[in-house]
């Protein structure tokens, strides 16, 4: 016996930790920690006469430990989380808010550890109604149309929703489109609650939630003023040269569609014979006025157009021998230039006739000595005829041994 009690300390120690290690062999054979991602919240208890407007509350992580019999068929549906919206502060309506999640097992051999995140924020709101206008939005009304009248059935609707999104709504809105062909709307549309920049309005209903629209359309005609196009044939006779060309009325206003009118850039005139001009004169020449468009009232469809034509102008150069004026008793003059180029101007016909003779560059020497000198030469031309540019000086040398 004695020898069985000999250090019976260390013996009861070493039970008791032979029956720990045990324990935990079997706990760690019957049990498993693992860990679930997105589980839906839900919110719960919404108080009356309230709207949720955080649509969607999240999800959340759970750690949890399940017995090795249930570990197989955890998924997400196993755990409820949910959000208690008795906890709003209605107070601060339409504000967000941090609630808390109540995350829990619904397998009595799963139990919760962990989730992730503790809370979530919440917005909830008064449900409120008041009485909105119903505005036809017709879009950009196509060229050419006009509305001559429009009926809305019913003109105000119902809206109902929570009463931070239902202050900003501003209208109730009817969008139709006015087809290009010009035919009538007679619709049945759905209404829209718009903010004041016209962009819709989530979470508000309208009751009725649409509305009957009636517009007449009919052609519209406006106007447009475009310049008036002279159309010219040919060119005038020879020797005459065009030197202006006006319409009296540089424009004119046309009346017609908005769709033809903007494929139109000028009225034309008929065509204007050029070769039969021989004077200046003032001439009366129709307009030619395209389909479907009309001038003005009492507006006749010609234009009064004046003609100038002055006779055509030329150039020429002529070697004319340079002559001697004024010379000086006793003295011989000898230019340098057996020739000088004279350009003149004038009339074709005039400046065709031109001789050397008509042209002679005259040196007038008066008062000069004995030497030689740099004289610029002048030239008498007949009328209507003019020198294209100056003539440059000539030398000219004065020797003794004259008449």
């Amino acid at each position: 016996m004695a020898r069985l009690l000999r250090n019976w300390p260390l013996k009861l120690g070493a039970l008791f930790l032979s029956i720990l290690l045990y324990a935990g062999l079997v706990y760690s054979g019957s049990f498993t920690e693992q860990q679930v991602t997105g589980v839906a919240i839900r919110a719960v208890n919404q108080p009356l006469n309230t709207y949720l407007l955080t649509g969607d509350l999240g999800t959340v992580d759970i750690s949890y430990r399940a017995s090795a019999a249930a570990a197989g068929g955890v998924t997400a549906s196993t755990f409820s989380a949910s959000v208690d919206l008795e906890g709003y502060d209605m107070a601060q309506a339409g504000e967000p808010q941090l609630l808390p999640i109540d995350v829990r097992s619904l397998d009595d051999e799963v139990e919760v550890l962990e989730t992730a995140p503790l809370e979530v924020s919440v917005i909830l709101d008064r449900l409120g109604v008041r009485t909105v206008q119903v505005v036809v939005d017709r879009g950009e009304i196509p060229a050419g149309l006009e509305i001559t009248s429009q009926d809305v059935t019913p003109s105000t609707v119902q809206a109902q929703g929570p009463e931070s999104r239902l202050r900003l709504v501003t209208r109730a809105l009817a969008r139709v489109r006015i087809d290009p062909s010009g035919i009538d709307v007679h619709e049945q549309v759905d209404l829209v609650p718009v903010d004041v920049d016209g962009e819709p309005v989530p979470a508000v209903e309208l009751s009725p939630n649409a509305a009957s629209v009636d517009i007449e359309v009919s052609t519209a005609e406006t106007s447009k003023t475009v310049p008036v196009a002279l159309d010219l044939e040919g060119s005038p006779p020879v020797g005459l040269t065009l030197t202006a060309i006006s319409a009296g009325a540089a424009a004119v206003t046309i009346f017609g569609p908005p769709a033809v009118l903007t494929t139109i850039t000028s009225v034309s005139t008929e065509p204007i014979n050029l070769a039969t001009v021989t004077a200046d004169a003032v001439i009366e020449v129709a307009l030619i006025i395209p389909d479907e468009i009309r001038l003005g009232d009492g507006v006749e469809p010609v234009a009064s157009v004046t003609i100038n034509v002055s006779p055509e102008l030329a150039s020429r150069t002529i070697l004319a021998g340079p002559v001697c004026t004024n010379v000086g008793a006793g003295l011989t003059c000898e230019p340098a230039a057996a020739q000088i180029p004279v350009t003149v101007s004038g009339t074709r016909s005039a400046v065709a006739s031109l001789g050397p003779a008509q042209v002679t560059p005259i040196l007038n020497m008066a008062g000069l000595g004995e030497g030689t000198h740099q004289v610029t030469p002048t030239v008498n031309l007949p009328a209507g005829i003019t020198l294209v540019q100056p003539l440059g000086a000539v030398a000219v040398t004065l020797t003794a041994g004259g008449p």
